[in-house]
């Protein structure tokens, strides 16, 4: 995993250009940046480099995501199997959240990816997911949905540049 340090103004340059390819960028993500703390671009090397990332917990992911059970994006993918490996299927059981996941997937492209937002484990989460690497604070719905793809073998997995924004983010 390689690490870059970077400045608050790399970030906010780097940003509105992912904005103009079309990739969304979180205003959450846009305000974060500006506060104390560190930014680094991590490459996620390795297939598990981005499978071991922790993916999010709430009412709206409980399917992919039990409460108490492991969280790594390799966790989350494989429950999907329940559904048929369908998002669809997932939206049509009550999931609405699951909507942009199936529309991500069905004009999926890997140069469309644009950055991950990453941050440090909390210790309940390091404890739920022994071997998670760090969790997704920006870009949930299109990690889910390389995962799956990587799972399904319906894309080969390409190096990833993501965001690590340290301190812990809320």
């Amino acid at each position: 995993m390689k690490r870059e340090k970077i400045t608050v103004e790399v970030a906010e340059r780097r940003l509105p250009q992912h904005q103009e390819r079309g990739f969304h960028v979180d205003t959450r993500l846009l305000q974060e940046i500006t506060k104390p703390g560190q930014l680094f671009l991590v490459e996620l090397e390795t297939e598990k480099e981005f499978l071991d990332l922790v993916w999010q917990a709430n009412d709206r992911t409980r399917p992919l995501a039990p409460c108490g059970q492991p969280r790594t994006l390799l966790d989350c993918a494989r429950r999907l199997a329940a559904f048929d490996w369908s998002f669809e299927v997932l939206v049509y059981a009550g999931y609405p959240w699951f909507q942009q996941c199936l529309a991500i997937d069905g004009d999926y492209r890997s140069d469309w990816f644009g950055w991950v937002a990453i941050t440090p484990l909390i210790p309940a989460e390091r404890s739920e997911t022994p071997r998670g690497s760090y969790y997704i604070y920006d870009g949930v719905h299109k990690s889910i949905v390389l995962a799956k793809r990587l799972l399904r073998k319906q894309t080969g997995y390409q190096p990833l540049e993501v965001l690590l924004l340290e301190p812990r983010r809320r």
